[in-house]
């Protein structure tokens, strides 16, 4: 008997089925049967691969073991066969692959998470069928047609490099002819970038003399890895996809609402858009309580000055910048040090409340506000599954000091000061402020369903010569209706 996926495991009994034969016909079959062969994308088949070798049980089985390492280690040669030729762009689908070879005899528990990415990538690309009933289908399965399957896969993967072949070839030729132009081109950028460089270094006084060494938790290229961590732990926080998770349609349907989202729920895109709508609520709710402590720190006081020390410093910091901007700006002189004195402080100090600041567990603002989160997730989903739900007490710890050490401190240490916005469902798509499941030219036809994690940048009102993106805002998108104006 095959092995039960691990990834839609549930309470529900397996419906009662023999394998697919030829001499039989059955309507889900078909769909199913359809659907792999829609299958367009190469990160597509990679994940059905992985999917497909999971319903197999192979530790107890020499032969199975060895086809298993053989698959994997030529699934991981033609994904770079592919990165060479310029058709992947990502050489983690093949770290996606050794991983998932390693864990299935090590870690069982990082292999259940790389099975629960490729289930979300595979309901993303139009999975319309329930992932149960598709787990189920690959169980009863025998091993030949499991082989037929994966044959099946290599085959489109194979096609996929000769196309990626042939249009290597047509580019190398189109490529030198346009390299002389093209360079003349990059020189001309250039010789503008400079130009434009050192307008803005003397118009903002030379404040970027603060730099942040390589090693540096505030160096620019860290700070934009911790907010793509933040990213990921957000994403593992909110899932409501799986088995593991059972979900309150009444008010997840409501919260759905209240962003203003259109897709239909409860579906399959309805549970995606759910939990993107989660992440951006878990951000709020925590940016809300350090607002309401800032503002309400009295209430602190009697328990003694550990309490209130970030809030005080903070306090003491604004002051000192507001009194050294009015002394900049109300004594005459032409010295550099004084025009870049309040940026100094600035990132000095919130430097330093970034590295320290709320790291004590007891903290009240931590406790109390993953109290909070933890409470508020409970309206919408409950996790049924054991272990996962004991991790998620010091995943809410770790997700709320992120995003305090983020968006309320280390924002403030770069040269200039950067705020994050978020954007409302009904907004056009910006290609320059979103990134998404969209490309350029789709993007005039779409418009954002919602913003999951806020675009972080310097904003100055609607004039885009003087915005500067850090990190563009995760969003999902929706058709625009064609009596929908811009926002």
């Amino acid at each position: 008997m095959a092995e039960k996926n691990t990834y839609y495991q549930g309470s529900h009994k397996p419906k009662q089925h023999r394998g697919i034969k030829i001499h039989t016909y059955d309507h889900y079959d078909w769909k199913l049967f359809m659907w792999f062969g829609s299958l367009k994308k190469i990160e597509n088949l990679i994940h059905l691969f992985i999917i497909v070798w999971d319903a197999i049980p192979i530790e107890s089985d020499t032969d199975l073991s060895i086809e298993f390492n053989e698959e994997t280690s030529k699934m991981v040669e033609i994904i770079e066969e592919l990165n060479t030729l310029g058709a992947v762009d990502d050489l983690n689908f093949s770290k996606f692959i050794d991983d998932y070879r390693n864990h299935r005899y090590n870690n069982p528990n990082l292999k259940k998470r790389l099975l629960r990415i490729a289930w979300e990538s595979l309901e993303n690309s139009g999975l319309n069928l329930d992932p149960r009933n598709v787990s189920e289908q690959l169980d009863v399965c025998t091993n030949q047609q499991k082989l037929s399957l994966r044959q099946m896969i290599f085959s489109r993967m194979k096609s996929f490099n000769i196309l990626a072949t042939q249009m290597s070839k047509v580019y190398e030729i189109s490529k030198s002819k346009s390299l002389l132009k093209e360079n003349e081109n990059l020189k001309n950028q250039i010789l503008s970038l400079k130009k434009e460089n050192s307008q803005q270094q003397a118009a903002l006084g030379n404040i970027t003399n603060v730099s942040w060494n390589h090693d540096d938790p505030n160096n620019a290229s860290k700070l934009i890895s911790d907010i793509e961590e933040l990213q990921d732990l957000l994403s593992d926080f909110t899932m409501v996809q799986g088995g593991d998770y059972k979900i309150n349609d009444m008010t997840s349907g409501n919260l759905i609402k209240e962003y203003k989202c259109q897709v239909e729920y409860p579906s399959t895109k309805g549970r995606v858009v759910l939990g993107a709508v989660l992440q951006r609520y878990v951000i709020t709710t925590i940016l809300k309580e350090v607002e309401l402590y800032f503002k309400n720190t009295s209430s602190y006081e009697d328990r003694g000055i550990d309490m209130t020390l970030e809030c005080d410093l903070v306090n003491a910091t604004e002051r000192l910048i507001s009194y050294t901007e009015k002394f900049r700006d109300n004594r005459k002189g032409d010295d550099e040090l004084t025009k870049i004195t309040p940026g100094r402080i600035r990132q000095q100090s919130y430097s330093t409340l970034g590295c320290r600041g709320f790291s004590d567990d007891e903290h009240p603002l931590i406790k109390g506000t993953v109290e909070k989160l933890l409470n508020e997730l409970d309206k919408f989903r409950q996790v049924v599954d054991k272990e996962t739900n004991d991790e998620l007490h010091d995943q809410a710890i770790k997700i709320t000091r992120n995003v305090i050490n983020i968006f309320s401190f280390r924002l403030k240490t770069q040269a200039f000061e950067l705020k994050h916005q978020f954007f409302e469902a009904g907004h056009d798509v910006d290609v320059r402020l979103m990134q998404g499941s969209f490309g350029r030219d789709d993007s005039k036809r779409m418009e954002v369903e919602v913003c999951s994690f806020p675009c972080i940048g310097v904003f100055n009102g609607d004039d885009r010569s003087k915005q500067s993106v850090f990190t563009k805002a995760q969003i999902i998108t929706r058709p625009k209706r064609s009596n929908s104006g811009n926002q």
